[in-house]
Formats: structure tokens, sequence, C-alpha cells
């Protein structure tokens, strides 16, 4: 899924599961952040010269993963899931140990986790692992490793996760074709009101064990209001009527800000910026020279910043989605430890 889903449905599904409109943003910040949390970068703290390093949850272009990278795709976007499910039979009859498969079991567990964490962070966890079990939808049917199942026709991008169906499989209301599937015509609207659904019903259950209002049984006005917005499906190779519905979405929001990655990052942290300011994408960044440095503002407390509590956050899901995860790899003869990353 991208932005639209990610941050705009997820944060008015959390407003009207119950969440303050702050909480919500909060979660819908932390969801989508996922996705552009994809620069590792050490920060200072200039008095005691102590170094905080984060770790990425995304790489900078899904259709350019880096293989060295690769545990962030199962922990974070392409939970395994059950490769027997009715949704994952294919036309050659082949199933794959991580298969991704809607609402399972792992993700489920990533997000029971999160609900249940520490409160200082509970947000920011709520957010990411929001991120990852409504992928379930988007991603299923595709593994988050290198492997010749993802392929779709003859196309040469590298096998690893939905690099082949490109952005097809993220789009709000689009209609699009996974030839492997023994149901090949894809609707992401069906797909993403039942991620929707479920997302809004863990909310709801959540919030009422913490003794708020129980809103499980506004479900049917929610999913009517989304499926108004989403307005008529489309199909073809661009996305379509997204500036539209993203403005139903803010009537609907009551005018929150568009997403900007930098926010978080910037209420907490200088940039010491040496030459010109790093680029972290494409060749640019190789040929830097001079690179930038990075230091905790004056004055705050790095423990009280959204953007360290976020960090905090992604390590407590890589964590816990190591600990899930490793038997699965153990099969595979691979061992997620050892592929540690900062």
């Amino acid at each position: 899924m991208d932005i639209e889903f990610h941050y705009w449905i997820t944060g008015y599904i959390a407003l009207k599961a119950g969440f303050s409109s702050e909480e919500a943003k909060t979660i819908a910040y932390a969801s989508e952040l996922v996705d552009d949390n994809d620069t590792g970068v050490k920060v200072k703290d200039r008095h005691s010269e102590e170094v905080y390093i984060n770790f990425i949850s995304q790489t900078m272009n899904i259709l350019k993963p880096k293989k060295k990278l690769m545990r962030i795709y199962p922990i974070f976007h392409f939970v395994p899931g059950d490769p027997a499910a009715i949704t994952a039979r294919r036309k050659d009859g082949k199933m794959h140990i991580l298969n991704t498969t809607p609402n399972s079991p792992n993700a489920n567990t990533l997000l029971e986790a999160a609900f249940s964490s520490d409160e200082e962070m509970r947000l920011y966890r709520i957010g990411i692992a929001s991120h990852t079990y409504v992928d379930t939808w988007a991603h299923q049917n595709f593994v988050g490793w290198y492997d010749y199942v993802n392929n779709i026709g003859l196309d040469p991008k590298p096998d690893i996760g939905h690099a082949d169906a490109e952005h097809h499989p993220d789009w709000v209301c689009h209609k699009w074709e996974d030839n492997r599937l023994v149901k090949s015509v894809v609707d992401n609207r069906e797909r993403f009101t039942e991620a929707a659904k479920c997302l809004y019903l863990q909310y709801c259950s959540y919030l009422a064990q913490q003794g708020r209002e129980d809103k499980s049984g506004e479900w049917r006005n929610i999913e009517s209001s989304l499926i108004t917005i989403q307005g008529r499906p489309y199909s073809g190779d661009f996305i379509r009527y997204k500036d539209e519905r993203i403005q139903e979405y803010k009537n609907r929001l009551d005018n929150w800000p568009d997403f900007d990655e930098n926010i978080w990052f910037d209420e907490a942290i200088d940039t010491e910026v040496h030459g010109l300011k790093d680029s972290h994408e494409g060749l640019t960044s190789v040929l830097t020279i001079f690179k930038d440095e990075y230091f905790w503002k004056e004055g705050i407390q790095k423990e009280n910043t959204n953007w360290y509590k976020f960090q905090e956050s992604v390590k407590a899901q890589e964590a816990l989605g190591i600990e899930l995860l490793s038997p699965l790899f153990r099969q595979m003869g691979y061992d997620l430890v050892d592929e540690k990353y900062s």
C-alpha cells in the first residue's frame, strides 16, 4: 500500500475507532514513515559524544531493493502467512513457506505486541505494526525475499516482493491482473476495504480494553464512507483520482496536514551541512565527499522526541520479527540474526 492507505485511511480509521485526533495523527504518521525511513544516520550528542544509530524499515525503492537488507521485507512489509490459503492458489500449484497472506497469525502477533507495549512507545508501535498488518492484504501472494515465485511474466526486474507487479498492488481502488493466480483479476477495493475493516475492529477491541467506548458497531457507516471516497475503480499503468480522494479524506479529518517525512526528524535533530546537503538517492549518494553531520538539538531530551520513539519502536518490531520468523528461515537454512543491519 502507499501513502493513501498508510497515512490517510489509517488516520481516518484510527479517529473513527475512538483515538483522539493527536493520537490518530501519531499512529498515521508512524504508519507511513515506515516506508520513508530508508536512510541510516548517526546522531551525535554534542556533550557526551555518544552516537545514536537508527535502523531502517524500508530500502529507498521497492523496485530496486538492496539485497543485503532483505530482512526488512518479511518483518515490515511481507509478513509470512499461510502458504495453503485459498487466496494463494496458483495456476502452477506452487506454494512458498514465506508467502504473505491476509490477516496472518504473524501479523496479528506484531499488532498485539504493539497494543501491549510500553505506553510511551505504544502509539508509534501501533502505527508501525498497522503498516505491516494491512500490507498483508496488498502484498498477498508475494514473498519478501528473492525468489522466482514472485515472477510475473518476462519482467527483467529482480524477483523480490512485488517488484514485477510494480505499484499495482499498492494503489487504492485499482484493478489489475496477477496472472500467477487461479483468480487472476485483482480488485484492490475489495482487498483494501477488508484490510480497513480488520484494522478498524482491531483498534476498537484495543480501545474497549482500555475502557473507552466500543465503536465496532459503527463499521458499516465507515465502510460506506470509504467506498464513497474511493469512487469508481480504474485499471491501467497509472494511478488515477488520487488527489480527489485525498481531498475527501482531508474533509473528513478536519483538514489534516499533508505528510512530510522530515517533521519528526527536524524537530529532534540539527543537520550540519558540509558543502551541499547530502543526497541519499542515486549516484550522488555514492559521490558525496563531505558527509553531513547530525546532532541532537540543544535543550531537548532525545528520549522525548517523536523521531527517537519511532526509531526505538522500529527496533522493537525488528527484534520481535526476528524472534517470530527465525524458525521459518532456519527451515530454509538461513539465519536472520546473522543479517543484523544498522
